[in-house]
């Protein structure tokens, strides 16, 4: 009864429109959500016309996004965010940088718009004295689909920019760029401009590593034990898969129980791989593994109510980096 009260105060609020345009986004039926918002921004619905700006923004429509951010800020509504982002990828020199950080002066201050004017201004001066985090905010929105759409080239220049001030994630996230293959699946970014590079991959991962990011320490080790020839060091690969693991990160621990279960440089070990699945249970399908192996039960049932519910969670719960405007 609770539930239905919150979202008919949601319809009343914000009205039908606008919770059915927001539904199907998060469903990935953008086309539904565009027909939603575009009707009540034919209609003068300054929120709609900011919000079917940003469904065109992540349909890969940019001059249509472009127009519809632009409608809703002439008509004193937000979208210069938006219209900034546009303007910073399509810029090709230090004048467009400057353009960009000219066009942020009077948004309010906010995590995405401080980062894009630091950034923006670095470029434009030609310094690179922006901070990392400033680089990585921006890398990381530009390859998620949070709204925005994924534009890999720009985020590979952003994070490789934060990796090179020191940031342990966006090295991480660059050896995710460059380890493309068959045998992994724990990568986080797919990028076709960077090819399949393991040597530049475990650079990237070492130097990660080095600065404690325990995620990219099982990656080492993985790499280590499934990369060709050249790369294979088995023993070393356990030792730092285990020291992972043992650290406390999740997906070393996922890892650790698949050497265990499969007896991949070391010796199969059910009850072992056991142990470590059940320090990974933060990783949705690790539960669903957990379910398998106890088969029967209440462990069995646990595990796999808990794999259903983080499932769902996952494709109704999305964080935003940017969010829509109630209309």
């Amino acid at each position: 009864m609770k539930t239905l009260l919150l979202l008919l105060t949601a319809l009343s609020l914000f009205g039908s429109d606008y919770v059915a345009m927001k539904a199907s986004f998060d469903k990935g039926d953008i086309n539904r959500a565009i027909t939603y918002a575009r009707t009540n921004a034919m209609k003068g619905n300054i929120p709609a016309m900011y919000d079917l700006g940003l469904l065109y923004y992540a349909k890969g429509s940019t001059k249509e996004a472009k127009t519809w951010l632009a409608r809703s800020v002439k008509n004193d509504g937000k979208g210069q965010l938006g219209v900034s982002l546009i303007m910073f990828v399509q810029s090709q020199n230090r004048n467009g940088y400057q353009k960009v950080a000219e066009s942020l002066i009077n948004e309010p201050k906010g995590e995405i718009r401080d980062a894009l004017m630091h950034v923006s201004k670095d470029l434009a001066a030609n310094r690179r004295d922006a901070s990392a985090e400033s680089y990585l905010v921006l890398g990381e929105l530009f390859s998620a689909d949070k709204i925005i759409r994924p534009d890999m080239k720009t985020a590979l220049f952003l994070i490789d920019q934060a990796a090179k001030k020191g940031n342990a994630k966006a090295m991480e996230m660059m050896g995710d760029a460059y380890w493309r293959s068959n045998y992994t699946v724990d990568s986080l970014m797919v990028a076709p401009q960077t090819g399949n590079a393991l040597n530049v991959a475990l650079e990237y991962y070492r130097d990660a590593a080095a600065l404690g990011n325990l995620d990219a320490t099982a990656k080492v080790g993985k790499l280590h034990i499934v990369g060709p020839r050249n790369l294979r060091r088995i023993q070393y690969g356990v030792e730092q898969i285990l020291k992972s693991a043992n650290g406390g990160s999740a997906l070393g621990a996922e890892i650790a129980a698949e050497l265990y279960m499969n007896g991949q440089g070391v010796r199969a070990n059910r009850q072992q791989a056991l142990e470590w699945y059940l320090k990974a249970t933060e990783i949705c399908e690790v539960n669903k593994v957990l379910a398998n192996l106890y088969r029967q039960g209440e462990e069995a049932e646990k595990y796999a109510k808990a794999y259903e519910t983080c499932t769902k969670e996952g494709s109704t719960k999305r964080r935003y980096h940017i969010l829509f405007e109630p209309f």
